[in-house]
């Protein structure tokens, strides 16, 4: 049965949620403050930590969470807070890795259902770091493709979404990084992939027109409005509405979709009752949010209601490592789209200058390119002279590691065993640096050393 391990300076409070998880089955163990909880967790393997957000000692719950993120960052910690912190629990959900936090005073079935997530994403992970690495090379979800830390963290976190069945969703990221791919994977694998997914960019539709396109209209509610509309609520009824471009919508209308959210009914313009509705809500910006709160543009309640389980979705600058996949992986895509074009393959010169690019349009760029070449090259391969100007720039450093491929060719786990021998010798011996060269985890570094038969000190130097 799975242990937990709950912190809190409230001698009541401790009592009552030992006595709640143990009627559950769990095993539990309680600690005034962080220290002891620090010394508690270096003795004793637990598979959840709960924890107050703070605490009379000088240790608050958010350095405990920060030094459990250092040691095992695969442990789950819930937070729990009252309502004035909130806005600082949310941030720690969002940027420092806590699992989710539980507003005080904490409702019992609230309580379970949210130990219960955390539990099940527990052992999600255990599962995945059991498996070999052969079995999955890469992770995929429909077309959003990749093996770094960095996609890994955003797999993880649509996982917690799709197994919550989550209601409001906010996506960020820059243009071209995904977003959109995104929205549509939560649909399609989550609870409710058999009805409608509705998308609308709020960016592009004139601001008198965007509460009519999102609420409806009746007859005459304006002069233009000659019958009555469903809005894009209704249409998306029991499904999912995706808001693209969320940060360019009108304050007004920010108001009224706080509104829906929170009760669940809409009012059509120029109407007179409420109608609910039971929609998901996916919004995505590329835009600072925090910075428009700042401003006055974005509403704070409506920004902290769309934040419960925020995804980021990093730039291709910060993942370079999975431009190969990528790469393949629309090379392959383009050879099923364009039937009479010549196969193709990328010379490891090419992927080198794919690889050191820094993608301003992120992946949406790196695919309009690929396609520009596959369509136009009148060659098998994909070689350094076809690739555009800008991505000639050689100013940057490269980031490949060069070895020649004999002509018998060469096995895939040779080339892996490579690339970790030259980390390893890059970082001598050290396996955390060696790891964030290769952008895995220690834990999968480790994995790979033991099945090539790798030893950190056969790579420290004299």
């Amino acid at each position: 049965m799975a242990s937990i391990l709950i912190v809190d300076d409230d001698q009541a409070q401790l009592t009552i949620l030992q006595r709640i998880l143990k009627r559950e089955g769990y095993t539990v163990e309680i600690v005034g403050d962080s220290k002891a909880a620090l010394e508690i967790l270096e003795k004793q393997m637990f598979d959840l930590v709960i924890s107050d957000m703070w605490m009379s000692s000088r240790f608050e719950g958010r350095d405990l969470l920060r030094e459990i993120k250092r040691t095992d960052p695969d442990l789950p910690v819930l937070i729990m807070t009252a309502f004035a912190e909130l806005n600082d629990a949310v941030n720690l959900v969002a940027h420092e890795g806590a699992f989710y936090y539980l507003e005080k005073p904490i409702q019992i079935e609230v309580l379970k259902r949210e130990v219960k997530h955390a539990l099940q994403t527990r052992g999600a992970l255990r599962s995945i770091e059991e498996e070999s690495d052969d079995s999955t090379p890469e992770i995929q979800i429909d077309d959003i493709v990749g093996d770094s830390e960095k996609m890994h963290e955003l797999f993880k976190n649509m996982s917690r979404i799709l197994h919550r069945g989550v209601t409001q969703v906010l996506i960020t990221g820059e243009t071209g990084s995904g977003k959109s791919l995104i929205a549509r994977a939560l649909h399609k694998h989550g609870p409710r992939k058999n009805k409608p997914f509705i998308s609308i960019n709020c960016g592009a539709i004139p601001e008198t027109l965007i509460e009519s396109e999102l609420f409806g209209h009746e007859k005459g509610a304006f002069t233009d409005a000659s019958h009555q509309k469903k809005g894009l609520f209704e249409v998306a009824n029991e499904g999912v509405l995706f808001l693209d471009e969320i940060g360019d919508l009108p304050i007004q209308t920010q108001s009224k979709l706080l509104h829906v959210l929170e009760e669940r009914e809409i009012r059509r313009v120029g109407g007179t009752q409420n109608i609910k509705v039971d929609v998901c809500v996916i919004a995505a910006t590329n835009k600072n949010l925090i910075e428009a709160v700042r401003n006055s543009t974005f509403r704070e309640d409506l920004y902290f209601r769309l934040n419960v389980i925020p995804l980021h979705v990093p730039p291709l600058r910060e993942h370079p490592e999975d431009i190969p996949l990528l790469v393949n992986f629309l090379i392959q895509k383009f050879s099923s789209e364009y039937a009479e074009a010549l196969p193709k393959q990328v010379t490891p010169q090419a992927m080198s200058l794919f690889r050191r690019y820094h993608w301003p349009g992120n992946i949406r760029q790196l695919e309009n390119y690929l396609r520009r070449i596959f369509v136009l090259s009148e060659n098998e391969v994909i070689d350094k002279d076809e690739v555009p100007p800008e991505i000639l720039d050689t100013s940057l450093p490269a980031t490949d590691v060069e070895f020649d491929i004999p002509e018998e060719g060469v096995s895939l786990d040779e080339i892996i065993k490579e690339y970790v021998c030259s980390a390893l010798t890059k970082s001598n011996g050290t396996q955390i640096q060696a790891a964030k060269l290769l952008g895995i985890s220690r834990r999968k570094l480790q994995h790979r050393m033991q099945k090539y038969g790798l030893q950190s000190q056969d790579f420290k130097a004299d």
